[in-house]
């Protein structure tokens, strides 16, 4: 597979677009509603950018990488035109392509992307699904060229991986948006909380997340928490600290 169509010119869609042209893919066609997204993205990997669907052209593979609310409106604009079609979803099941296409399936890199950030492809998970093992076996193939860790995952499996990332990168960095918030207030430095920070992460590559708790909650230090919950102004925020208070409290053997 290696004539290769990208639908979609957001993070996902860059950064496989990027790594696939380094790597000797072609990309012939990058697709966005934007055309001016679309041109941004061809325009790094040598690629033509179109904003029109009924354009598409043939292809050994499609890679949907569209937001997961747009991943039907993408479908029902090309089915009966192609086949080989992946979406890179953590939470869409494989079922959304079923009775649309011959060979579907879902290539999802387990990590959180952005453009401008420089990621090492090598130790990222992949997350392989397919309708049949001819074509789980190619997405196995093109997927041992991106990552050094490739896993079969179904969609129910991948539907709770994508909630338990959401728990532990998108709500923990809510908790890091909310602690320089806090800083701020007192003209304290972010910067000052990183080495804990860093130090919580290498902790769990050793032990598992509930053998390490700490803090007053872990402690049941009634007085510290009613002090911090005393210092919080902001309504929301304490609502928060009490709800991670308790949830850690009761979980506490």
């Amino acid at each position: 597979m290696k004539n290769i169509i990208l639908i979609g010119s957001g993070n996902v869609a860059t950064k496989i677009g990027l790594f696939l042209y380094s790597n000797g893919y072609k990309i012939t066609q990058v697709w966005s509603r934007k055309i001016t997204n679309a041109k941004v993205l061809s325009k790094k990997i040598n690629s033509y950018p179109i904003d029109n669907l009924n354009n598409i052209k043939r292809a050994d593979l499609y890679i949907i990488a569209v937001k997961d609310d747009k991943i039907e409106y993408v479908i029902n604009n090309i089915q009966n035109k192609i086949n080989n079609v992946v979406h890179t979803s953590g939470s869409t099941s494989i079922n959304v392509f079923e009775n649309k296409f011959k060979n579907f399936g879902v290539f999802y890199p387990l990590q959180t992307f952005k453009k401008e950030n420089t990621l090492n492809m090598k130790e990222i998970p992949i997350c392989i699904e397919a309708n049949n093992e001819s074509f789980q076996k190619k997405l196995m193939d093109l997927a041992n060229n991106f990552s050094n860790d490739i896993k079969l995952i179904d969609s129910h499996q991948r539907n709770i991986i994508h909630l338990a990332a959401v728990f532990s990168c998108n709500f923990t960095n809510h908790m890091f948006s909310i602690s320089q918030k806090l800083l701020e207030k007192s003209n304290i430095d972010f910067k000052i909380l990183i080495p804990i920070i860093k130090q919580t992460i290498l902790q769990i590559e050793k032990k598992h997340p509930s053998e390490l708790q700490t803090g007053p909650a872990a402690r049941k230090d009634l007085k510290t928490i009613k002090n911090h919950l005393k210092s919080i102004s902001d309504k929301k925020v304490k609502e928060i600290y009490h709800i991670l208070t308790n949830s850690i409290m009761n979980n506490e053997k």
